[in-house]
């Protein structure tokens, strides 16, 4: 949605007290067992009717490896009355994530071509979804490209409609924005869960940093400079 993590954080923090989430400030990505599921999906289905369908099956969340040992990943604990603006699109996040836990796995079939130019070997590759299953309840924030090819078989002879020649160099690696650069921060185990948001905010209120995605501007740049030169275990 390019909110900012700082302004994520708030809207979710806001949510939570207003009783719609459960505690946001967890790196856990596992629903304990223990949860009343059937209770938050039948109140669920005032919001959306995709949780009858959920509430038909096993309640069995798929759980990813990440644990927090206070808290268990961020799930829906209410149904607001009204939502607007960007606290209504990170509440329909938060629910289609949580239905999406515990649908059935999707099916993608995916179709290579291996093709002979004048000796020179090219090859086609599309994939497909061919059953949606978790792919329907997290709609529509599933973003995957279905590229349906034609049916050949081997010796099959292709007859060309158009040779384009195109010219590239190597692209640097991109440029962290605000999300990247905190998922880095974790990875690093480098602030906390609570911190990171506020971490990034500070680099853009100091003109440490500016833009998305980021730039270091010549006074960032020159703050490290004189680190590296008189405090260089703060930068270790």
């Amino acid at each position: 949605f390019g909110i900012s993590p700082k302004d994520t954080l708030a809207i979710a923090q806001e949510l939570y007290i207003n009783g719609l989430i459960s505690y946001p400030r967890t790196s856990s990505n596992q629903l304990p067992i223990t949860i009343n599921y059937k209770k938050i999906l039948t109140a669920l289905t005032k919001y959306n009717d995709l949780a009858k369908i959920l509430l038909q099956g096993n309640l069995k969340p798929n759980n990813g490896m990440k644990k927090d040992p206070a808290h268990p990943a961020i799930y829906p604990s209410g149904v607001p009355s009204k939502l607007s603006g960007n606290y209504s699109k990170i509440y329909d996040l938060i629910v289609k994530r949580f239905f999406a836990t515990f649908s059935q796995p999707a099916k993608r079939e995916t179709v290579t071509i291996e093709l002979e130019v004048k000796k020179e070997p090219f090859i086609a590759q599309g994939t497909r979804t061919i059953e949606q299953g978790w792919h329907k309840f997290y709609q529509p924030y599933i973003k995957l490209k279905e590229e349906e090819f034609p049916n050949v078989k081997q010796n099959d002879k292709l007859k060309i409609k158009k040779i384009n020649l195109y010219e590239k160099e190597t692209q640097p690696p991109k440029r962290y924005n605000p999300a990247s650069i905190i998922n880095e921060l974790s990875k690093k185990k480098l602030g906390t869960k609570s911190t990171r948001a506020a971490i990034i905010d500070a680099l853009y209120q100091r003109y440490y940093v500016k833009d998305t995605p980021i730039q270091a501007t010549d006074l960032g740049i020159k703050i490290v400079s004189t680190l590296e030169k008189y405090c260089p275990q703060i930068l270790d």
